[in-house]
């Protein structure tokens, strides 16, 4: 049995704000392995760490960042809306937020909608290329990252193919993520003889599944409750020697 790879879904999105410093900063106290962050810009081209296309649900602001100006993202809040602690949170640039934990953590970079060639020439630039892995449900987005940085890791999951060889083969997969309830020990082995890796995306919060996950052997778990998934995992390699 060895130990699953943490990846922190927003960061630690359920005690501080998704996609902020301090989800980050929470994830890597939390133990946490790999944050996993969104992509978008700014009218003006700059990059941001943003999940949704609208400002709407995680600031105090209305409408795309797409039609934003950065000097109007640098200045919304992007914590008043969880807790009053965190008013004044920054919607992060992704240059300061990948320069700010580069040296504790990996990261997985979900591109939203944003220009390729810039974000591969910023994983370059700041010589993060070999602890990040790229995915975007959009599929031009995965054509033009391909493009930009054939290097760069990249992770395929159910969405786009429900069989690892194909994810291989056809999207330059090394990561395939599959969901829970399509989890078995045949997909473990087939993704693994590959010589691919495996991850399970799952919002849950049940102990019995997060202890079947380790007993199957898979790669990374991209979580929300990294606390508990902690716990559990702490406890059973406590219990095996194996690893």
């Amino acid at each position: 049995m060895k130990p699953v790879k943490t990846v922190c879904h927003r960061g630690a999105n359920k005690v501080a704000p998704e996609n902020t410093f301090a989800a980050a900063q929470a994830a890597l106290a939390l133990g946490g392995d790999i944050i996993e962050l969104d992509v978008r810009q700014s009218a003006d081209g700059v990059l941001y760490v943003m999940h949704d296309k609208l400002v709407d649900r995680t600031t105090d602001a209305f409408g795309p960042i797409a039609d934003m100006t950065s000097f109007e993202v640098d200045n919304l809040d992007a914590g008043i809306g969880f807790d009053l602690v965190f008013a004044g949170e920054e919607v992060p640039r992704l240059e300061h937020y990948l320069n700010a934990f580069k040296k504790r953590a990996g990261f997985y970079v979900e591109i939203k909608h944003a220009d390729c060639e810039a974000v591969a020439a910023l994983l370059k630039r700041l010589d993060v290329t070999e602890q990040c892995f790229t995915f975007s449900f959009d599929p031009e987005m995965r054509a033009a990252i391909q493009d930009a940085a054939p290097e760069l890791r990249k992770m395929v999951n159910w969405s786009v193919t429900d069989d690892p060889a194909e994810a291989q083969r056809n999207h330059h997969a090394s990561i395939y993520e599959t969901q829970m309830d399509a989890l078995s020990r045949d997909l473990v082995d087939r993704t693994h003889d590959l010589g691919m890796e495996i991850m399970v995306y799952y919002e849950g919060d049940s102990c019995a599944d997060f202890q079947r996950m380790i007993e199957l052997g898979i790669d990374y778990i991209n979580l929300d409750e990294l606390e508990l998934f902690q716990s559990v995992q702490a406890e059973m390699l406590g219990r095996d020697r194996s690893w």
